[in-house]
């Protein structure tokens, strides 16, 4: 058999849990009917989002890869909702090879490309190259990617290094890491570049595809690793810098987990377990928030996602389906992390969509035309909704669930919108999830609590502090200081990513309140 390369890749990994499986699954695909070099990629979006990342910046899931012995990342979309600084500092303590292909003006400088040679038992060898490339559409980054970097078209930039790897390096063949849409990887597949890619391994979609197109295989393994991608590259005809391709899904599940990655991944997930219990909304006497009937009625819990939603998002308005909501229960005295994992188990992507006046209230006649019977379809709405007709005429910037206009639920003017108007609907992996957007906007409520700047800046310099703020929830509570509830305070508001509260940021939150 000739040169045989193994490539065993995860992508859009959210979550630490299947990692300690996946570390079993990649030594097993080193050791077991080995190949001649082996490469562990992660196709991008790793570092965030995750409430654990929001706390630790991706410092946990370095650590993690670290240990599996990842060799070679990407930048995803979604790495850059890492502080800049912080998102420097993982690229300096992640050991594997960071590639970017595509990516101007970032620090520390990465590299373009590598190249790996694979050598048979037999001593014949080939070099393949490898570049990385992420989306450059803007639409799915918060802000200036990167801390202020430029994104050059990721196809482009792919054909132009994987051209040169080709001519000056002695590649036999170019294998592109990309993260972007699943319509944007056959368009790099079909491109003219000779040889042809073998494979693309992809990231961005959440959901594990295997396909070929034009004689180039489209890879993506799913989201948070729970099934790893593996595809093999023989080069058995010496006279061919063409290596015949085979791939396949396999699912993490079947392996053991490693026993002391298990161990690192508790020690990170405890900052998270430790706001399970935590109160996050605390309720007044007599008040309390209900879940049960969303799917058939306005209920107070609905209306709380929504107003939640509208205001971290800076939206006009909410609307949230019925179906997302599901326990069914009625909570006094507080609201905790826990509460809001089990009333929304699902990872919606919300997004921000400018919407005629006439559609939103189409969509929210439509969608409560059945009850009492009950639909998942039922639109929860915000108190502005609720106590202020929507008027036809208005544009309103309407926070709420992406798949909603895609046909989830069957809204029908939702769907009827966004075929009509197709440049209209948020792309794909440009929102965020849903129950990272509530611990947000809980947090700021939180802030609003404590008495307001010149209160929680206790030595009156101008800059409030994780301490200050800690501080500052055990004086309000009248509790322990929390580091955990003080740092999800601090992410929600530190925009500059100072690691500080500015008057401007405070200012700010008082104003989109």
């Amino acid at each position: 058999m000739g040169p045989r390369l193994r490539i065993v890749q995860v992508n859009d990994v959210y979550t630490l849990e299947n990692l300690p499986r996946l570390h079993t699954l990649v030594q097993t695909m080193r050791t077991e009917d080995a190949a001649d070099a082996t490469l562990v990629v992660v196709a991008g979006d790793f570092l965030a989002p995750s409430l654990l990342s929001s706390l630790d910046a991706g410092k946990g899931i370095v650590a993690c890869l670290n240990a599996i012995g990842v060799t070679h990342v990407i930048f995803g979309n979604h790495e850059d909702d890492v502080p800049p600084a912080e998102l420097r500092e993982r690229v300096k303590e992640l050991r594997a090879k960071w590639l970017d292909t595509n990516v101007d003006g970032f620090e520390p400088r990465l590299p373009r490309s590598d190249v790996v040679t694979v050598t048979s038992r037999e001593g014949r060898s080939v070099r393949v190259g490898l570049v990385g490339v992420v989306m450059a559409d803007p639409s799915v980054y918060r802000r200036t990617p990167f801390g202020g970097a430029s994104i050059r078209p990721a196809n482009e930039s792919a054909v132009a290094e994987a051209t040169r790897l080709l001519r000056e390096e002695g590649c036999a063949c170019v294998v592109p890491l990309t993260h972007q849409p699943m319509e944007d990887d056959r368009a790099l597949a079909l491109t003219t570049i000779q040889p042809p890619f073998p494979v693309i391994i992809g990231g961005h979609e959440h959901v594990a595809a295997a396909e070929q197109v034009g004689g180039t295989w489209i890879v993506k393994a799913g989201m948070d690793a729970a099934r790893a991608a593996v595809t093999d590259l023989v080069w058995n005809d010496a006279a061919s810098p063409a290596p015949s391709v085979s791939t396949r899904l396999v699912a993490v599940a079947s392996y053991a987990e490693n026993e002391p990655l298990r161990a690192l991944v508790d020690v990170h997930m405890a900052k998270v377990h430790a706001i399970e219990s935590a109160s996050l909304v605390t309720l007044g006497p007599g008040e309390s928030l209900s879940s049960a009937g969303t799917r058939a009625r306005q209920t107070s819990m609905g209306a709380w996602v929504c107003a939640c939603l509208r205001d971290a998002l800076g939206a006009d308005v909410a609307v949230f389906n019925g179906g997302g909501i599901r326990a069914s229960r009625e909570y006094a005295e507080r609201l905790t992390y826990g509460d809001i994992k089990t009333e929304l188990p699902f990872d919606n992507e919300v997004v921000v969509v400018s919407l005629p006046g006439a559609v939103l209230a189409e969509a929210i006649t439509a969608s409560r035309a059945h009850a009492p019977v009950e639909s998942g379809g039922y639109l929860q709405v915000d108190d502005r909704l609720a106590s202020t007709p929507v008027d036809p005429a208005r544009t309103y910037r309407v926070a709420t669930v992406r798949d909603l206009f895609l046909g989830m639920d069957h809204i029908d003017p939702l769907v009827r919108w966004a075929q009509a108007n197709p440049g209209a609907l948020p792309a794909a992996g440009s929102g965020r999830e849903v129950k990272l957007v509530l611990v947000e906007s809980c947090a700021l409520a939180l802030w609003r609590s404590l008495g307001g700047f010149d209160a929680i800046d206790a030595n009156g310099d101008g800059r409030v502090t994780l301490e200050e703020i800690q501080a500052a929830i055990a004086r309000v509570r009248h509790e322990a200081p929390s580091e955990v509830a003080a740092r999800l305070v601090l992410q929600a508001l530190d925009r500059d990513h100072s690691g500080t509260v500015t008057p401007d940021e405070a200012r700010r939150v008082e104003r989109d309140r």
